[in-house]
């Protein structure tokens, strides 16, 4: 056949597939052909056709006339005369230079290298057919397997499924079909994102018009691989344009309207004259049409309404891509199929760098680090990868560094013309809202910036937009995500902006940025003047976390600070106080830790905008300042403050959530309506604070002996901490209403003889009594907190006992460890998951099968105990050491789930029942010290063979030799010294470890083992032991090692 009837463009199908029926047409064939069908692959199919000994001449030009042939090499391939006649045919075309056919080998169920020699069953079955046929055809047969299975193709015994394999197939015959253009091949991972996009085109469909959205933030590479695509597509569609969208200006809409759909019909019809002289050519001249049509960089709604209004616009087949950083606009235009260009991998986005700067998807050795920081600056936005792995081909190490010296200061000039785009498309409002989040609220929660800004701006539809516009992320937990180098933009636009005019600054940051905006390059006195619409200044800069003495002065203080300002971030601030002048109306959130202030200001200020106080560890505050108008605080943090006396009163916040006076030692009063105004709950910690009793408030907090405070309010704490208070005997008389308290913790209260009435406290979660020595029991009314989950009571070396006939439905957590003078533990709740109870008093437990949720139990030291607790089939971690146990019955095997059992130092232990080998999940035993019993470790594997009996492995912590023996269902016996043989008679005994060379004996019984577990003759076999020891029987009828 002539090579021009046969060429790419006119060959009839794609793919021609070779096949035995009987193995794969109903299996594996019919998923692939649809897997090639969904990707507009035209295959072959021989319906109709009677398959003989002689190959039919339609199969010969369909051969011919396929791009691609795939043959499947199956079981019973070379039983069929067709099949093998197929396959030289083949050969010839692929072999043929003007034919050039591409062959894809699949082994479906057998091995490449028996079809390539003719062995194994594949060759029996070759054999078979080659009886009584001429030389001349078997050797043309055999030629044809040896040379078709050498080529590279799929074996799919080694894929992870049929299906993943049919997957890789199908792609592997769609890229060959249709490359990357040239100019795409070598973009890394492009091939992954056309892949995807065109799996939302549903290009197997070919009555279907549909539209596909690409939407992704700028510089994210959506235009390069929307041309990648729109090459590749091409050719299946005769009627195709690619158009960009074009900003204009000018009040002539319809002008505009009917030069794009000239714009689109030009392009699609090839008629560069064409003349539109009224709307709704486009749809005129297209309905009956297959067209492909790509509008790339869409920010304008009407611009898709004039040229693709709706998909009935175009003839059946049609696909149409808008490529957009707006994902709103999508949605209005009613596109739901939408794909999302995502930043690629760290390590993908190393292979671009490496790509663009080296040529190869790796850097040199010496270049590694300088290559990774490059990338880790750009944000790993391909763009940024682009423009500075091409700015840095084939340059020298030590320019590379010069470069990424440059870029942590700024922006590359490439990157940020490209990135500007989209903020200039922004509205101003948005622009602004754009800018704080640069400057303040990137990685921050939703509500920050809406603290920040108040109830006069629309936070959420301004964040909305942006989002929508991919300049940043809203995550699914309401923080604000955006890309550094946007930060970068907002800061470099900032600069820009004020440039030669500090005044107009609305952000200040970092020592180094506040020096740079003053002509003299220090701050003075009166440094801040004339920085009318300064709201952000923060002074923070870890070299200054050095002595007092040592960090920048002002000695003169200062004379302004902006009106405008809402955040005010200084810590090591060297001033006394702040301006007297100085205006906090607008102050959202005030942070001065480690601070020099002795005084924020005097009188009386309009807080109503303050959020936010943090004074934390400022040495020389004596005092806070009215806060009796700071109605929204949040939060207020003096904590470290070592010489305030004084809190200020009244606070009247009803939105605080907490208040940090930890380490106040010298602070004496608390204001008494604190607990009054907070609906939500307050969380407070004043550790360390010496309250005077006779002040009203929280005075009950103030460490003090037996005080009864008569105007505590509590009904909003939500969190009570007064560990390590040495001074209280006890909280207050009768009972108090504690609805909202969730966390109490009275730890290391040594003094403490009894906790208050706590009925109320209905939403108790965790209540920490740890070393509380002086408590000897609990309130009975501890039964009415139906949501406990932890109760800690370790080292209460005084306590007694626990209330009875109480059932604490969500108590998870019991520790009790060191409560030396308990001697019982009552039920106290059917829901415990985790109970310690080393070292107590205790003899014996209540019947632990009651106790359905238990995991871990662990009774270590418990010195009186002697019996094996009962314990519900759900344990798993078991601790029993130190304990004056003496068996372990029979029921253990009960315990399916358990993981993990600790015997050690049970020194009065003497039998063992080896129902303990049933245990399947069984990880660690350790009988260790336990008078030479045993010490056994399994991996909770059983094995039913012998191959793995006696395996050597290390020693454990004990010191014992230790050596792997599994009793599986072999029949096969092992070799004892003793001249005695152990043989399986039913018990499974998972990797059983012995000690070898210990030098101890013991005597052993089995109380249980009945008649079931081993059965001894004289019979060896397998290699020698003479290490292991065996218990044997005497005259005496007991156990010896």
């Amino acid at each position: 056949m002539a090579s021009s009837s046969s060429s790419p463009s006119s060959r009839r199908y794609d793919v021609f597939p070779s096949f035995s029926g009987v193995d794969v047409r109903k299996t594996f064939l019919s998923h692939l052909i649809e897997a090639l069908d969904r990707r507009s692959i035209n295959t072959f199919m021989d319906h109709g056709i009677v398959r003989s000994c002689i190959i039919a001449d339609e199969l010969i030009t369909a051969i011919r006339e396929a791009r691609i042939s795939i043959v499947i090499f199956s079981e019973n391939y070379a039983s069929s005369t067709w099949c093998l006649n197929e396959l030289v045919e083949i050969h010839k075309c692929h072999k043929d230079k003007d034919l050039d056919q591409m062959v894809i080998p699949v082994f479906y169920g057998v091995d490449p290298s028996h079809v390539r020699k003719q062995i194994g069953g594949f060759g029996d079955v070759f054999k078979k057919t080659c009886e009584d046929k001429p030389e001349d055809q078997k050797q043309r047969w055999v030629k044809a397997l040896t040379d078709i299975s050498n080529l590279a193709g799929e074996d799919l015994r080694n894929g992870p499924s049929e299906a993943a394999m049919v997957v890789k197939i199908a792609n592997d015959v769609s890229n060959k079909l249709f490359p990357l253009p040239k100019g795409f091949g070598d973009l890394v991972g492009i091939e992954d994102h056309i892949e995807a996009i065109k799996l939302k085109l549903c290009l197997e469909s070919k009555e279907a018009r549909i539209m596909v959205g690409i939407w992704g933030q700028s510089g994210i590479g959506k235009s390069t691989i929307g041309r990648a695509l729109f090459s590749q597509l091409s050719s299946q569609f005769h009627h195709r344009a690619f158009i960009t969208y074009k900003s204009t200006s000018g009040s002539d809409v319809s002008g505009m309207k009917l030069s794009w759909e000239k714009e689109l019909l030009s392009e699609i019809l090839g008629q560069k004259d064409i003349k539109i002289e009224h709307f709704g050519v486009v749809e005129q001249r297209l309905k009956h049409k297959k067209v492909l049509i790509l509008l790339d960089d869409v920010d304008n709604l009407e611009f898709l309404r004039t040229l693709v209004g709706k998909a009935e616009w175009f003839g059946s087949g049609s696909r149409i891509i808008v490529i957009t950083q707006d994902r709103q606009l999508l949605k209005a235009h009613e596109i739901d199929l939408i794909y999302e260009v995502k930043l690629p991998s760290q390590g993908l986005a190393l292979k671009m760098i490496c790509q663009y700067a080296f040529g190869k998807y790796s850097p040199p050795d010496d270049f590694k680090e300088l290559a990774f920081e490059v990338a880790k600056l750009a944000g790993n936005l391909p763009l940024g990868l682009s423009v500075l792995g091409s700015s840095l081909k084939r340059r020298s190490k030590e320019e590379w560094m010069e470069m990424l010296a440059e870029l942590q200061n700024g922006l590359n000039r490439d990157i940020m013309k490209t990135l500007r785009v989209s903020y200039v498309r922004l509205d101003p409002k948005d622009q602004d809202i754009f800018h704080y989040i640069a400057w303040l609220f990137n990685g921050w929660k939703v509500k920050s910036i809406k603290d920040f800004l108040g109830d006069g701006v629309n936070v959420n539809i301004r964040l909305k937009t942006l989002d929508d516009k991919s300049l940043i992320r809203l995550t699914p937990n309401d923080t604000i995500e955006m890309h550094n180098l946007l930060q970068k933009l907002a800061t470099e636009i900032d600069r820009e902006e004020s440039n030669g005019n500090p005044g107009k600054r609305r952000f200040l940051e970092n020592a180094e940025e506040i020096l740079d905006v003053f002509t003299d390059n220090t701050v003075n006195e009166n440094s801040f003047q004339g920085m009318l619409n300064l709201q952000y200044l923060k002074i923070h800069d870890h070299s200054w976390w050095q002595p007092r003495e040592t960090r920048m002065r002002l000695p003169n203080g200062l004379v302004y600070l902006p009106r405008k300002l809402k955040w005010l971030w200084w810590d090591n601030c060297p001033l006394k106080r702040l301006p007297s002048n100085f205006k906090a109306e607008y102050l959202v959130e005030l942070r001065m830790v480690n601070s020099d202030l002795e005084k924020l200001w005097n009188g009386t200020q309009l807080l109503g905008s303050l959020k936010k106080m943090i004074l934390r560890n400022s040495k020389y505050l004596k005092e806070i300042p009215d806060l009796s108008y700071a109605m929204n605080l949040e939060r207020l943090d003096i904590s470290d403050c070592e010489v305030l006396e004084s809190f200020p009163s009244p606070l009247n916040s009803e939105s605080l959530e907490y208040l940090d006076l930890l380490r106040c030692p010298k602070l004496r009063n608390f204001p008494e309506t604190i607990m009054q105004i907070s609906p939500y709950g307050i969380d407070i910690d004043v550790a360390d604070c010496l309250w005077n009793k006779s002040l009203p408030g929280l005075d009950y907090l103030d460490c003090l002996r037996r005080c009864n405070p008569s105007k505590f309010l509590p009904e909003h704490l939500v969190n009570l901490k007064l560990r390590g208070n040495n001074m209280l005997e006890k909280l207050w008389e009768g009972v108090q209403s504690l609805g909202k308290l969730e966390r109490m913790d009275l730890s290391e209260c040594e003094n403490l003889i009894e906790i208050p009435d706590l009925s109320k406290a209905t939403n108790l979660v965790n209540l920490n009594l740890s070393n509380c020595k002086s408590l000897v029991t609990l309130p009975s009314t501890i039964g009415n907190h139906q949501k406990l989950y932890t109760l800690e009571m370790k080292e209460c070396t005084g306590l007694k006992v626990l209330p009875m006939d109480v059932n604490l439905s969500s108590l998870h957590t019991v520790n009790l460890k060191g409560c030396s003078s308990l001697r019982f533990f009552p039920q106290i709740s059917k829901s415990i998951a985790v109970l310690n109870l080393d070292d107590t008093a205790i003899e014996e437990v209540p019947c632990f099968e009651n106790f359905s949720r238990l995991i871990v139990l662990s009774m270590r030291g418990c010195k009186s105990l002697r019996r094996f607790p009962q314990i519900s089939t759900s344990i798993q971690e078991l601790n029993l050491a130190d304990t004056a146990i003496e068996q372990v019955p029979c029921f253990i095997e009960n315990f399916s789930k358990l993981k993990i059992l600790n015997m050690s130092g049970c020194k009065k232990l003497k039998n063992i029942s080896p129902n303990i080998f049933r245990l399947t999940w069984l990880k660690k035993v350790d009988f260790t010290d336990c008078g030479g019993v045993i010490s056994a470790l399994s991996d909770s594997t059983v094995v039913a063979t012998m191959d793995d009996h006696y395996e050597k492995i290390e020693k454990m912590r004990c010191g014992v030799q230790l050596l792997h023996m599994t009793l599986g269902n072999s029949e096969e016996d092992f070799n004892l010294p003793c001249g005695q043989t152990v043989t399986d008679t039913g018990l499974t005994a998972p990797n059983l470890e012995l000690p070898l060379g210990r030098g101890e004996s013991s005597s052993i019984s089995y109380p249980c083992l009945e008649g079931e577990a081993f059965s001894v003759d004289s019979m060896i076999t397998k290699r020698q032991a003479k290490e292991i020891p065996i218990a044997h029987r005497d005259e005496d009828s007991e156990a010896s090692w």
